[in-house]
């Protein structure tokens, strides 16, 4: 009888651990899986950046971007990378010689923040603004979110005054014009 008894717990343990063993693999291969995916979208986010200034390649908006991509910038929203794809070239145009330089890359679900140093020479009209030759530096802290590997939205927030002020503009205070 205590053969019988010790066999009913041996196999209840054995069972139980067996069960525990299975949903403790699966949820390792959960998490092995959304690593790869974090993984593989920062490295969509490095691409997007060296492609779209290290190497100056427009085709790598349509590589890398959603059809129906959103942008929500500091200053502007774009709808759709044919929007994007247009003002992306009045900057190539208009900034020359540039370099961007990854600072850092962080992934969490389907969204990868990226903080960046863009570094550029300001040799065509941008936005009815004269080339002045100048060059900037300008840091920028984007969020994308990205689904089945193509960016479909983008969260951007750039020190756009200072990059006035690196191209010669003065800041000036409201009242100070209507004098």
């Amino acid at each position: 009888m205590k053969n019988i008894v010790f066999m009913f717990l041996a196999s209840l343990f054995l069972f139980g651990t067996s069960c525990e063993d299975k949903t403790a693999m699966a949820e390792l291969e959960a998490f092995k899986l959304k690593q790869q995916v974090q993984q593989q979208n920062k490295e969509i986010v490095r691409k997007y950046w060296d492609g779209k200034w290290n190497e100056r390649r427009p085709e790598v908006l349509d590589e890398l971007q959603s059809p129906d991509v959103v942008y929500h910038g500091t200053s502007m929203q774009m709808n759709g990378r044919d929007e994007y794809n247009e003002v992306y070239a009045s900057y190539l145009s208009a900034m020359q010689n540039s370099q961007v330089q990854i600072n850092q890359l962080i992934a969490e679900d389907d969204f990868v923040m990226s903080r960046v140093r863009l570094k550029a020479v300001h040799k065509g009209e941008l936005d009815g603004l004269p080339a002045t030759g100048n060059e900037v530096v300008v840091s920028m802290f984007t969020i994308f979110r990205l689904v089945d590997g193509k960016i479909v939205e983008e969260w951007e927030v750039m020190d756009e005054l200072g990059m006035m002020a690196q191209l010669g503009f003065e800041l000036q205070l409201k009242e100070a014009l209507e004098k």
